[in-house]
């Protein structure tokens, strides 16, 4: 009997290449507040790249690759159809083609995205919810953005 492989679209995950010091310094913990165990400080000059790489599984190569302008921490949840959404610091929640990397849609929802989008289904209908507002962390990662538009909601969009 012959075995069916199914190609697999690949493995997505948002990538921050920078540089920073790193020193262990305990301290308490705060709810929604970043712990690091320490102190972590970000050299915003030495922000190369920060981007959403995609791999294939299969071989560990990258198939492509998006350079967005702030660090990105929202997670990249991929659709069986195909549409990966991923949530910027500056509010944009962008839906991209899985396999090829196209940015196919965009939305400014108004509030920095570092939360994780989701996806599910109401009487076969998908639906695509992105909480917004922001956390913690911005400060050491992106001080441009600091002071940014604030505010906390749930962006929810119907698919087609």
């Amino acid at each position: 009997m012959a075995r069916i492989v199914r190609p697999l679209v690949s493995s997505n995950t948002p990538t921050v290449d920078a540089c920073g010091t790193f020193k262990l310094i305990p301290g308490e913990f705060h709810e929604s507040l970043p712990y690091w165990g320490g102190e972590a400080t970000v050299s915003p000059e030495q922000v190369k790249g920060i981007q959403i790489k995609a791999f294939d599984p299969t071989t560990g190569y990258e198939v492509w690759s998006w350079k967005g302008r702030h660090p990105m921490v929202s997670s990249l949840p991929v659709t069986k159809a195909g549409l990966l959404f991923a949530g910027e610091p500056t509010g944009e929640f962008d839906a991209f083609d899985a396999k090829t990397g196209a940015l196919l849609w965009q939305f400014q929802t108004g509030s920095g995205i570092h939360s994780n989008p989701v996806t599910y289904a109401v009487d076969g209908r998908q639906y695509v919810a992105v909480p917004t507002g922001w956390g913690g962390w911005i400060k050491g990662f992106a001080p441009e953005l600091y002071g940014g538009t604030r505010g906390s909601a749930l962006v929810v969009f119907a698919l087609p």
